[in-house]
């Protein structure tokens, strides 16, 4: 990591970052209510920083009373903390009550920290709007922040929401919220007063606020004794152990349940305690936040020589491919001509050209399977970092529907993984896969087999 070049990983969207609702006057393509903007596969490159990326960990915890408003507490805070430069999660106790728990964060030249969310300033790294109507979306402002180890083994973990651009997060009064000492989730912990571990005299007091130091006997890994999630939700998916998960602001991972078990709720959250004090980033798992799913790529990964776009369409240029039905070769990198484009049937994998009349015919003129013709599509350049080498030289698998070009390893992957929703998705375009037949294998015909 002592490169300049060198970096924790990075995040790739699956799909698009953005999506914008289809007005009522317009034609629905696909019957899909979302339109895709903007370009496919966005990159977002975890790089150590020479500089501190506003890195903050949490040091103490705290009931604090206080009717001061949103704009103020931040200063409120600071000022009974005597911590100029503190961030702060606030998380009220219920949607009636003054109260709140108040986790203080302090500095850390030991993390960089990256922050992704809708809104485009200072304090998000990587802006991602999601699924827009108007100025609403299902992403939240600050959405989720990664937090780097900067020394070995170089560990990224996640954390849900967040800190504005006054260094605070505030969770909504009646977010979910979980009580360590009954082990039990409630939205108002007035419920729960006898598990408060609320002592003594203020340690802190302003005219706007009252300061309880909770005596909870915290060791050094165990300082947020309460716990919440926030409103829109951050999913974990981890391939080792093959399941989805929430995370919540103090980075705990819960376990919720399989979309392949209840498929009548696309959003499901969690009913017990932690399973995972820590959600660590690890190579191939995704993240979902509002709907929009990123896959972290490990470092040893993304270090691995990459080839461009164009030097695949090369490559598949040299295969010498020919349309089976009607002779003619297939040009990889000439888009202009539409008839020698090439084209596939992805409900069998097989190869053409195009042609009107096998187009409109709905059935592939070679095995009689039916489906359609859809153009034969290749990744941009930061959608192939999802195949690996191998792959890339020698991809012999398709997507179903979208007739994207993969890898048979790949495209099994992406058949098999369910998302919150229960579907499976195109990595490259989000759209979701036949779920009969997700991908099928690629059938070029070239003139040596004639």
């Amino acid at each position: 990591m002592s490169s300049s070049s060198s970096s924790y990983g990075e995040l790739v969207v699956l799909g698009y970052t953005s999506y914008r609702r289809v007005d009522s006057a317009e034609k629905i393509p696909d019957k899909c209510q979302w339109i895709p903007v903007g370009a496919p596969n966005s990159r977002f490159l975890l790089e150590p920083s020479k500089s501190q990326r506003r890195a903050v960990v949490p040091r103490a915890t705290r009931l604090a009373k206080t009717l001061t408003s949103k704009t103020e507490l931040s200063t409120t805070l600071r000022v009974a903390c005597k911590s100029p430069a503190s961030h702060f999660v606030c998380m009220p106790t219920s949607p009636t009550s003054s109260s709140m728990f108040v986790t203080e964060f302090v500095p850390s030249p030991s993390h960089d920290m990256f922050q992704v969310g809708r809104q485009p300033t200072v304090v998000n790294d990587f802006v991602v709007p999601g699924h827009l109507h108007g100025s609403k979306g299902t992403i939240s402002r600050f959405a989720v922040r990664i937090l780097c180890d900067r020394s070995p083994p170089y560990d990224c973990r996640v954390f849900a929401g967040g800190f504005d651009t006054d260094g605070q997060m505030v969770l909504p009064p009646n977010a979910h919220k979980f009580c360590p000492r009954c082990a039990q989730w409630t939205k108002d912990w007035t419920n729960h007063l006898l598990c408060l571990p609320q002592v003594g005299l203020p340690a802190a007091q302003t005219s706007d606020l009252l300061l309880y130091e909770l005596d909870n006997n915290q060791t050094e890994d165990d300082q947020e004794a309460m716990d919440a999630l926030t409103r829109n939700g951050v999913r974990l998916w981890l391939p080792e152990a093959q399941a989805w998960f929430e995370v919540s602001v103090h980075g705990r991972l819960y376990a919720v349940a399989d979309p392949k078990t209840d498929s009548k709720r696309s959003f499901h959250r969690p009913t017990s305690g932690p399973v995972s004090r820590q959600a660590v980033l690890s190579h191939g798992c995704l993240l979902d936040i509002g709907g929009v799913h990123l896959k972290f790529l490990s470092h040893q990964w993304t270090s691995q020589r990459r080839n461009s776009v164009s030097s695949m369409a090369a490559r598949l240029e040299k295969l010498n491919v020919h349309c089976p039905v009607q002779l003619h070769p297939l040009q990889f990198t000439d888009e202009d001509d539409a008839e020698t484009l090439p084209h596939v049937y992805p409900a069998c994998g097989h190869v053409c050209g195009y042609n009107a009349r096998m187009a409109k015919a709905r059935q592939c003129p070679l095995c009689r399977t039916p489906g359609v013709l859809v153009p034969l599509r290749l990744a941009t350049s930061n959608g192939q970092r999802l195949l690996s080498v191998e792959e890339r030289q020698s991809p012999d698998a398709v997507f179903n529907p979208c007739g994207h070009i993969a890898g048979a390893t790949l495209a099994a992957e992406s058949a098999k993984l369910r998302l919150p929703t229960g579907k499976s998705i195109c990595p490259f375009c989000a759209k979701a896969l036949d779920a009969t037949r997700p991908f099928s294998k690629l059938y070029f015909y070239r003139e040596s087999d004639s």
